[in-house]
């Protein structure tokens, strides 16, 4: 009997301690994306082949290991720039109605440069016709303040879904990211204003790195930002 309560105390022990370091690395993962970390972790992929297959016979599907890590550096500043700078969003929402089609504008603030020293590739691995790569940039005390301006509870986030068609080519996963973005706007606004804007004038910022898969034929990216509305235009000022 006291060899089974010391064996049931032990199992006890050991599945605490798991929590506790489960917990630990949790608090780990939360603090690399805030400003005081200092650091952004980013997971990201690209795919060694064309998306659209090749037209002519004789062409090679895969690609050059230079353009691989090429396109995946990339993707993966234009993602940290977006989490540390944001971007300008101009939004009109597509309104049958009036024959008004939907657009769409995202542009980048500020953009870190190719080579900046302070981008470290971590880890690069190759699964399933893809190339995996883990980054972690160091952010100097500049940028540190700027993200540190967003930590107010005065500016919202809001989550969305993009999904953009594979033929869209590899540039589809930043196309999707974009959609997203604009989701995560629809999904904020959809509960707050009964009426159509006609346009959205805004800043957004990536609360988080955004998580892409490729799914049913495309990209699909879940994005979360945060929000600096700077012009709501109803359709009462035309």
């Amino acid at each position: 009997m006291a060899e089974l309560i010391r064996s049931f105390m032990f199992r006890q022990r050991v599945i605490y301690l798991i929590l506790a370091f489960l917990l630990f690395m949790s608090i780990l993962n939360l603090a690399a994306y805030s400003a005081e970390a200092g650091i952004i972790d980013l997971d990201i992929w690209t795919e060694v082949t064309n998306i659209i297959p090749a037209i002519e016979d004789n062409e090679n599907a895969y690609l050059d290991k230079s353009e691989i890590y090429r396109r995946t550096l990339e993707d993966a500043l234009w993602m940290i720039s977006g989490m540390i700078y944001g971007f300008d969003i101009k939004y009109t929402p597509l309104d049958l109605s009036r024959h008004v089609k939907e657009y769409l504008e995202v542009t980048p603030r500020a953009s870190i440069p190719w080579g900046d020293e302070k981008l470290e590739v971590v880890d690069t691995w190759f699964k399933n016709e893809k190339l995996s790569m883990q980054v972690r940039y160091f952010l100097d005390e500049a940028q540190i303040t700027r993200l540190k301006l967003w930590e107010s509870n005065i500016f919202p986030d809001a989550e969305g879904i993009g999904i953009v068609s594979v033929f869209s080519g590899f540039q589809g996963r930043i196309e999707s990211i974009k959609e997203g973005i604009k989701e995560a706007l629809r999904n904020y606004l959809r509960i707050r204003n009964t009426n159509k804007p006609r346009e959205i004038i805004c800043r957004v910022l990536l609360a988080e790195p955004p998580y892409t898969i490729m799914d049913a034929g495309g990209y699909k990216s879940k994005v979360k930002i945060t929000i600096k509305f700077s012009e709501i235009i109803p359709y009462a000022y035309y």
